[in-house]
């Protein structure tokens, strides 16, 4: 075993080709020259796509989810099949599993990642930064509407819960001291389910002051729909359904509640945050309280806890910004353009009912009446 682990350094690092490693790899397996062709190939691909990403196809530039996620992408958009896809992402995990474990790289993206299934079309994108400040504007327009949803979007965002879980929540699965949500719930035949993630500041705080305003309790569920009752199974989909309405999301860039999950497990790959942290994020089985678990996980927490607040601040600073810009935020600013810009040929009261129930309908007529009169003048 000594000749075995020692020289290994010396042989494979981070740097050495994914062909090289597999090489390696080889000589401590009883593989048959079928399924080493087999393993040969798969390698062989996903070393192309590195390449074709300007990458080096080395065991590091692999390890990252957001990288092996979308070359899973590429496969499913190739139309190749799912039997195959599963194949190759087995194939390149039992690659980085086995360096792995000498302690050649950190961690291994391809066991993370999941291949979506044969209906790839009900499916999710993976949304960026500009299409998550696109959400947030979303949820305050559709808030002025009457519609408010912004607690179960976020959660659904920022925890990596899936439809399920999101509405089993209740109003004793956050532990207000600790910043946290805790999610314990024990499925039919599988193991009990028990997560503690961090929730960023604004989304806490915010969660806070919808129980107060509507006086909930403990056992009352935390998270409602369009019509203000509590959110049920697969009433996601509507919810999400309302933010593809409101930004004309359609085709290939709809969105599911699924694609939010895969959202915050690819910016948090891409801003640093480990395999496993992500992986700890997304599901993880445990028996223990709060505390033990809060103590034993208490630095992926905190990890996880400073990036998701950074994302939070982000999109929350894109909205801000863009409201100090628009002239037609406030029913005061309303009145003040009609005063004292110009006047348009309607009532107060008409502008100020029109302000509320369709303020980008407002905005436009305000804009062209200001154009006009400028021509005229």
């Amino acid at each position: 075993m000594t000749e075995y682990f020692q020289p290994t350094e010396d042989i494979v690092n981070p740097t050495t080709t994914l062909s090289q490693a597999l090489l390696f790899m080889r000589e401590h397996r009883h593989w048959s020259q079928t399924t080493f062709d087999s393993y040969q190939y798969d390698v062989k691909l996903f070393e192309s796509y590195l390449l074709s990403r300007g990458l080096e196809p080395t065991l590091e530039n692999g390890q990252h989810l957001s990288i092996v996620s979308q070359w899973i992408r590429q496969q499913k958009d190739a139309e190749a099949a799912y039997k195959t896809i599963m194949r190759r992402v087995a194939a390149l995990s039992s690659l980085y599993a086995f360096y792995k474990d000498l302690g050649i790289i950190q961690t291994n993206a391809f066991k993370a990642s999941s291949v979506p299934g044969q209906h790839f079309k009900s499916h999710s994108r993976t949304m960026d930064m500009d299409d998550l400040k696109s959400v947030y504007e979303a949820l305050e327009g559709l808030q002025k509407e009457g519609i408010y949803i912004e607690i179960p979007i976020k959660l659904l965002l920022y925890t990596g819960l899936r439809n399920h879980a999101i509405t089993k929540l209740k109003v004793k699965n956050i532990i207000w001291e600790e910043g946290v949500l805790v999610y314990d719930v024990t499925n039919q035949n599988s193991k009990n389910k028990y997560q503690v993630l961090p929730l960023p500041p604004k989304l806490l705080n915010e969660i806070q002051v919808f129980v107060e305003e509507k006086n909930l309790n403990e056992e009352d569920p935390l998270c409602y729909g369009i019509k203000g009752y509590p959110l049920k199974n697969k009433q996601l989909n509507a919810l999400v359904n309302k933010i593809n309405q409101y930004l004309n999301w359609n085709d290939e860039k709809r969105v599911t509640p699924h694609g939010f999950r895969y959202t915050i497990a690819t910016l948090l790959d891409e801003r640093g945050i480990s395999v496993e942290n992500i992986k700890y994020l997304l599901g993880h089985s445990s028996s223990e309280n709060v505390q033990s678990y809060l103590r034993r996980f208490d630095i992926k927490i905190r990890q996880i806890k400073e990036e998701l607040t950074k994302i939070e601040s982000e999109l929350e600073k894109s909205l801000k910004s863009r409201n100090e810009r628009s002239p037609f935020k406030h029913q005061e600013s309303v009145k003040r353009y009609e005063t004292e810009v110009f006047h348009l040929p309607y009532s107060e009261e008409f502008i100020i009912e029109l302000s509320k129930s369709n303020p980008q309908l407002l905005e436009k007529l305000m804009l062209e009446h200001f154009k006009q009169n400028n021509l005229e003048s």
